[in-house]
């Protein structure tokens, strides 16, 4: 198995929804879970006949993919590991509570340095505080189907000049890794998450190589934790065994089916819970993919559980 690293950059805003249920169009996430992220690629690889080979790739494991995560300039971000590691100076000073609190990544330079001052002398936060963008929230007008104008509003992000998202990927072989690539520049030209029928959404593909710093995380399986860089979860039989002694969190994935041959009239997907990127466990896991139809359409919805892992050395 090897290692792929891809840069997207975004010409235009970036309408991705939360994951907390509800309306979503006034506001929305600064990143793609990786499970949004194989649901598009499968839209893409529908256009040009690929899907089938996605799926088949996916299912196989010949190809696993991240979050599509921040970077600034040369440096990448990870999720902030979720460790509870007790530190008598942070939980003295509230401020500094609060400040830890509010970050969510943590650049890779300084990603071993974070985990050790968990315990230990804490970096200063202000030094994992990087600015990605601004999200911005525009007023519309929806005309069609409506007797007058009734206005709305669409929140998307918008990412600075030296900002955007990146995508770690894990492959078998060159071809599983030339049928993703084939498919994502597809994806950039077509956009991604809500409202590309706006313009948001598209963005550019730029191939980068994987520092080593990250590859060592990747490969080490012996650390104190395994950490997700995406959305996962472990088969039925192995749930119990994979979070015990484990630090997670649970997201809710949901949201509407997008295919136009599935069914007359959208329909929602079926709701299930999963682990959240940066849950630590003690073991690695396979994952798996499932089928969210509601047994009346005309195809499978896959949600792809499965993700790539880092090692936490404490």
């Amino acid at each position: 198995m090897a290692y792929s690293l891809y840069k997207l950059k975004f010409s235009t805003g970036l309408h991705i929804g939360k994951h907390v249920g509800g309306p979503s169009l006034d506001d929305g996430s600064m990143t793609i879970h990786s499970d949004t992220l194989f649901s598009a690629l499968c839209c893409e690889g529908l256009k040009g006949n690929r899907i089938k080979q996605l799926y088949d790739c996916f299912e196989s494991d010949r190809l696993t993919i991240s979050d599509a995560l921040p970077f600034y300039k040369y440096e990448l971000f990870l999720p902030k590991p979720i460790l509870f590691v007790r530190n008598r100076r942070q939980e003295s000073s509230s401020a500094l509570k609060k400040k830890f609190k509010d970050i969510e990544y943590i650049p890779l330079s300084q990603f071993n340095d974070y985990v050790q001052g968990l315990s230990g002398d804490m970096l200063d936060p202000d030094s994992l505080d990087y600015e990605f963008g601004v999200m911005v929230v525009e007023t519309r007008n929806a005309i069609k189907g409506h007797p007058q104008a009734m206005p709305y509003n669409v929140a998307y992000w918008r990412f600075n000049n030296n900002s955007g998202l990146y995508i770690i990927v894990k492959y078998e072989d060159k071809e599983a890794l030339s049928i993703f690539e084939d498919t994502l520049y597809d994806l950039g030209l077509s956009g991604i998450g809500g409202k590309q029928s706006s313009g948001l959404g598209k963005f550019t593909v730029e191939k980068a190589d994987v520092p080593y710093l990250l590859l060592s995380l990747l490969n080490n399986e012996k650390a104190d934790y395994q950490m997700l860089l995406g959305i996962a979860l472990p088969q039925d039989s192995e749930l119990d065994k994979v979070l015990d002694d484990g630090w997670y969190r649970v997201v809710r994935r949901g949201g509407f089916i997008r295919s136009e041959t599935y069914s007359q009239t959208p329909m929602k997907k079926r709701t299930i819970f999963t682990l959240a990127p940066g849950s630590c466990l003690r073991g690695r896991f396979n994952g798996v993919i499932l089928d969210l139809s509601h047994g009346r359409g005309d195809h499978p919805v896959w949600r792809c559980c499965k993700t790539l892992f880092v090692g936490v050395s404490l």
